[in-house]
């Protein structure tokens, strides 16, 4: 069973909708996918970076059913949306809350995966806030799902290439296959680590359940996201192409050292060399990491992870004055290993991590010190590491007797 943050009820609350809505679900596959979320490697992903990162018990849940016509409707029971269609009419792009499951769908058609319609009912726990660590969790969701459901035979890095031409298609270069790799690999109380260049994947095993992940979600929406991250990336592509006139046949930032660029930071404008600055040294981070976790040095790699804030705030320039405070405030506070913004959120928040003991206290006065800031409330979530996608048995859930 999935256990924690509500998830049991809204299982239960999508089955009865379908029920409601499709008749019973004895044929129906229930699927459940946590979000990920970035740990260390942020920004590396467009110049084959190495990522650490971990699915979270917040889920994006999919019940879905096979129907006999070409008929697709697929409801939130989150808002009650619905998204009804024919598998031969998807061509018309959709722009509702349902863009992502309907590009995957013309996708699928396309190469003639699926050539039945179905009835689905989704629902999420997951945080806007999360960003692209949602975004990967309900198309790895939904797309394990309808290959249940349809019985299709094809492995999950095929899966996955789905997902990774969906989201270029819909959110741009910005899209990250390390988040799309963690939720559907991922595993309960282990840190997952990815190398972009070589898509080496291996689980890091941290051995520590007193700690906790909480996520701070100021509700500050970010004003167009995706073109400054979109900024960014050329930045980067415009200092590849300035050090290959010293560096013969680099592909990208990943063959780049710092030695070599400190070497030469007179040889590119001072904002391209800062975005070159934090890449290199974002990827030494994760890689430098990955040796504590196994010396289980937890205290050094909180300060990687707060040093990284600080290059993604400066270097990077992706200071803002919410995320500051968040950061500045919880790393003051007892037992608080580390604090970092979250990358490509559409809203001002930050992740920490935190001793156990310590979470009530930590929620409260962040609450309060954010409050007397700027006049505004502060919504904390507190997390654990959990499992990649899963299909759950329908039978384990059942709506308690009145």
């Amino acid at each position: 069973m999935i256990h924690g943050n509500g998830s049991e009820q809204k299982i239960i609350q999508v089955k009865l909708l379908f029920t409601n809505l499709f008749g019973n679900t004895s044929k129906a596959i229930l699927n459940v996918c946590p979000a990920s979320l970035i740990l260390l490697g942020d920004h590396t992903h467009y110049n084959d970076g190495v990522l650490i990162s971990a699915c979270i018990d917040k889920y994006w849940i999919f019940l879905v059913r096979r129907r006999r016509d070409s008929e697709i409707n697929i409801v939130s029971a989150d808002s009650n949306k619905l998204l009804k269609m024919n598998l031969d009419m998807t061509d018309e792009y959709e722009k509702s809350e349902f863009k992502l499951l309907h590009g995957l769908i013309r996708l699928l058609k396309q190469d003639g995966i699926i050539k039945n319609g179905f009835d689905c009912v989704v629902s999420s726990s997951v945080p806007e806030c999360l960003g692209l660590g949602s975004i990967a969790a309900e198309q790895v969701g939904f797309l394990k799902a309808i290959k249940k459901t349809f019985h299709v035979d094809i492995d999950n890095d095929i899966l996955l290439s789905y997902v990774r031409k969906n989201e270029l298609n819909i959110v741009g270069k910005i899209s990250n296959i390390a988040h799309h790799y963690t939720v559907q690999f991922g595993r309960e109380k282990k840190l997952f680590y990815m190398d972009l260049r070589t898509k080496e994947h291996k689980m890091l095993p941290i051995n520590r359940g007193d700690y906790s992940l909480i996520i701070c979600d100021s509700g500050v929406e970010i004003i167009e996201p995706q073109k400054i991250c979109n900024e960014r990336i050329e930045e980067c592509e415009i200092g590849v192409k300035g050090l290959r006139l010293y560096i013969w046949g680099i592909k990208n930032l990943r063959d780049v050292n710092l030695d070599f660029l400190h070497k030469h930071y007179h040889m590119l404008p001072n904002r391209i060399f800062n975005r070159i600055l934090y890449n290199v040294k974002e990827r030494n981070r994760s890689e430098e990491a990955v040796k504590l976790i196994r010396k289980k040095s937890f205290t050094e790699i909180g300060n990687l992870v707060i040093e990284s804030y600080k290059n993604l705030a400066e270097e990077y320039e992706l200071k803002n004055e919410h995320c500051d405070f968040l950061v500045n405030e919880a790393v003051k506070l007892e037992k608080v290993l580390c604090s970092k913004m979250i990358s490509y959120s559409p809203i001002h928040s930050t992740f920490n991590i935190v001793a156990d003991d310590k979470i009530d206290s930590f929620n409260k006065t962040m609450k309060e010190l954010y409050e007397q800031k700027f006049h505004k409330q502060l919504k904390t979530y507190v997390v654990k590491l959990a499992g990649g996608v899963k299909k759950i048995p329908l039978h384990e859930y059942e709506p308690s007797p009145q």
